[in-house]
Formats: structure tokens, C-alpha cells, sequence
């Protein structure tokens, strides 16, 4: 039951995610394609980059306070 529940939730959140359709994805050209992959794997990329700096950061304030 509560992985019923789990995974009906995980489904709901992965619909909103959705920017496109299938259909309208598969109408465009490979390179439109890839070219929107690029795109969102490098925003991906500097938002992970961002995480782990500030990660980092936070780390060397936490060892120089003790």
C-alpha cells in the first residue's frame, strides 16, 4: 500500500516535470533534438557545479571553526 502510494506520487511529479509531448519531440529533426539535450544537460551541469562548490565551501568554513 504505501508503495502504491509512493509511486503514484513519483508519477504525478514526473508528469508536471514534462515540458513537451512525445509526439512534438519525435516531429523534430535529430539535430533539434540534440540540440535541446545539449541545452539542458549543460544547465543541469552548472546547477551540480553550484551544489558541490558551495558544498565545498561550507566544508573549509565547518574544519576552520574547529
Amino acid at each position: 500500500m504505501l508503495l502504491k502510494f509512493i509511486f503514484k506520487n513519483n508519477k504525478k511529479r514526473i508528469q508536471k516535470n514534462l515540458k513537451f509531448d512525445i509526439k512534438s519531440w519525435m516531429n523534430l529533426t535529430r539535430e533539434q533534438r540534440l540540440e535541446i539535450d545539449s541545452k539542458e544537460k549543460d544547465e543541469s551541469m552548472r546547477k551540480k557545479k553550484a551544489l558541490l562548490k558551495s558544498i565545498r565551501e561550507e566544508y573549509i568554513k565547518l574544519k576552520k571553526n574547529k
